[in-house]
């Protein structure tokens, strides 16, 4: 049980250590740095550590003990930290690792016994975007809805924010999990700048 407990407390973001992580990938050619810059992003926002990217480049169709890259995450998810394994595995979708009911049921398995937790993007629920958005802009404060955290923008990278507070290091976060910042929360974080002292109360309606 306990396993289980610490393995799906990882999966959560909610692990007592910072995890290690293997990000992979069955894409088209000409798609690998796209997808890989993607995966890195996500991995980085949940403060997780990426052990190794591996990717193959063919058709999903192919059995995925026959892909190099899938037989490298592998070894990795089933070698321990120590000796420079990882302790989870994130991809866009299981489709792209198990194409059969079988092969997916394999998975279960391989995971099961190395102890590892998995991410699969594409099955976790998504927070709309309006379109109409304004872009975020360096120095905009915004709220980080991953951690309920009213932050300053430090930069702008693609859809990757690069956020700071008073206290404490920077931190990556996707546009998709932040949203602009209300009056109230931007007062707080700049009345916390200019005393220095406690945490700033974040509003959530």
């Amino acid at each position: 049980m306990t396993n289980r407990t610490e393995i799906a407390d990882a999966a959560s973001g909610y692990g007592r250590s910072r995890k290690r992580v293997v990000l992979y990938a069955n894409v088209s050619d000409g798609d690998q740095d796209r997808i890989s810059s993607d995966l890195a992003a996500h991995a980085t926002a949940r403060d997780w550590t990426i052990a190794a990217t591996c990717i193959d480049v063919g058709p999903v169709v192919l059995p995925p003990h026959q892909r190099p890259g899938w037989r490298e995450a592998a070894r990795l998810l089933a070698t321990d930290e120590a000796n420079g394994g990882a302790d989870g595995l994130m991809a866009r979708s299981a489709a792209q690792i198990a194409g059969t009911e079988r092969e997916r049921e394999e998975l279960r398995n391989e995971l099961d016994e190395a102890h590892a937790f998995a991410v699969f993007l594409d099955d976790e629920p998504r927070t709309p975007v309006p379109a109409a958005r304004e872009p975020f802009r360096v120095g905009a404060a915004v709220v980080d809805t991953t951690r309920s955290k009213v932050a300053k923008i430090l930069a702008v990278n693609g859809e990757c924010l690069v956020l700071s507070r008073p206290v404490g290091d920077p931190w990556d976060a996707l546009v998709n999990w932040c949203r602009p910042a209300t009056f109230g929360e931007t007062l707080s974080l700049t009345a916390f700048q200019e005393t220095g002292v406690g945490e700033p109360t974040e509003d959530h309606p």
